[in-house]
């Protein structure tokens, strides 16, 4: 390896899987070094990040560590594994951060995490799971109790985007903050916060222009340099829209459903903005956006009828396709489904050791290094480390 030219290593090296890559650390100090080579870490992203193949499949979930205590459980699968039995197995990532033992993930973005503490309804940190990595977030901007003296200071709820911009290597975050005083006052438009990784502070950019919580509180898809959530404003139903590099908002058509029912949430597949609709107990449909913002692009991808398939279908989303186009689709909040297009098939996967009740978040593998993003809260604070990671090592049964 020493005779090579670097360019042929970090070529042959940003094509391994992330656990290889991070394994690599542990050969020696040449290749610890190697890990942590800028080229070799967006060369990695770009080509893990073009192949859905490479995204995995984090479940988030709570355990009780005691009679009144619980802690956040991550686990994951890997899309591209499970050989053609589909029998995947979770794998434990035991995160250990001081005085967070419950939390919420509220946005992934090329391998990190927004990780968000529902007790103060503050984001915490920003964390890579793979390369075991954690930074503290600022603080974020609220009003001092004295000046809500007759409510609480806390927001009653908080939404969350969390971008990129490829052309400047910038991330940004946003809150969607809202009172419990402004919404008995008849606003229910939250406060917009903007936060991009590096800066001090966060910037207060005025009020969103709708009420953005409808079905998530974490943005559902990342598309065209925009963040999608769903507005829930009555009488007004329609996809809004957060451009991370111009800071606007805006709205993008939904499309038109048969039924003229709205039980639909949001994902990404192949790149392309989609959503996911159904009618309890009788069919799923997805559609995806072919030319982003154009109404009539909408397309129907595909149907399934209930009665068809013999499975009585609820709430689902859209999450990802696999290698053989199929589709993978969060049913509720206890199984994934596999849908194939081509032979009308669809499955429930076997997952051992799948915790009872989750949440879940596409997540792609990366070597991005919260500590670089952060510089000057990891100064300051003192608080930037490695988390305590551990994977459980049991293979997916045969």
């Amino acid at each position: 390896m020493d005779k090579l030219p670097s360019e042929i290593i970090i070529t042959i090296l940003s094509t391994l899987p992330i656990k290889s890559l991070i394994s690599c650390r542990c050969v020696c100090k040449s290749w610890l070094n190697l890990t942590h080579d800028s080229q070799l870490i967006t060369t990695h992203l770009h080509r893990s990040s073009q192949n859905e193949d490479n995204l995995s499949i984090i479940f988030v979930s709570c355990i009780l560590i005691n009679p009144t205590h619980f802690r956040t459980r991550l686990s994951f699968i890997d899309n591209n594994y499970g050989g053609t039995n589909d029998n995947y197995t979770c794998v434990d990532l035991n995160l250990s951060i001081p005085n967070l033992n419950k939390f919420e993930v509220l946005g992934s973005c090329n391998g990190l995490l927004c990780l968000f503490d529902p007790l103060t309804k503050t984001l915490k940190y920003i964390c890579n799971p793979c390369n075991g990595e954690y930074a503290p977030l600022p603080n974020p901007i609220r009003p001092s109790p004295s000046s809500t003296p007759t409510s609480s200071p806390l927001p009653l709820e908080v939404a969350v985007g969390f971008g990129y911009l490829p052309q400047s290597n910038v991330y940004k975050v946003i809150e969607l903050v809202y009172y419990s005083s402004a919404i008995f006052s008849g606003d229910s438009r939250p406060e917009a916060h903007v936060l991009t990784l590096g800066d001090r502070s966060w910037r207060h950019i005025g009020n969103a222009p709708f009420s953005l919580i409808r079905g998530s509180k974490a943005s559902q898809a990342f598309v065209n340099g925009a963040l999608h959530w769903l507005s829930d404003s009555p009488g007004f139903d329609c996809i809004v829209s957060f451009d991370v590099g111009e800071e606007q908002f805006g709205k993008v058509p939904h499309p038109e459903f048969e039924s003229g029912q709205l039980n639909y949430r949001l994902g990404v597949l192949r790149g392309y903005l989609s959503a996911a609709n159904y009618s309890y107990a009788e069919y799923a449909e997805m559609w995806v956006m072919n030319e982003y913002g154009v109404k009539e692009s909408w397309t129907r991808y595909f149907k399934v009828n209930c009665s068809e398939v013999g499975l009585r279908i609820g709430f689902v989303r859209p999450l990802c396709r696999r290698r053989s186009d199929e589709v993978l689709l969060l049913h509720g909040s206890s199984s994934l489904l596999c849908y194939d297009p081509i032979t009308k098939r669809l499955k429930e996967l076997s997952i051992a050791r799948l915790p009872p009740a989750f949440q879940v978040v596409t997540h792609v593998g990366s070597l991005v290094s919260p500590h670089s993003l952060l510089d000057c809260l990891v100064e300051e604070n003192n608080e930037c480390t490695n988390l305590n990671v551990e994977a459980v090592t049991e293979e997916p049964t045969k």
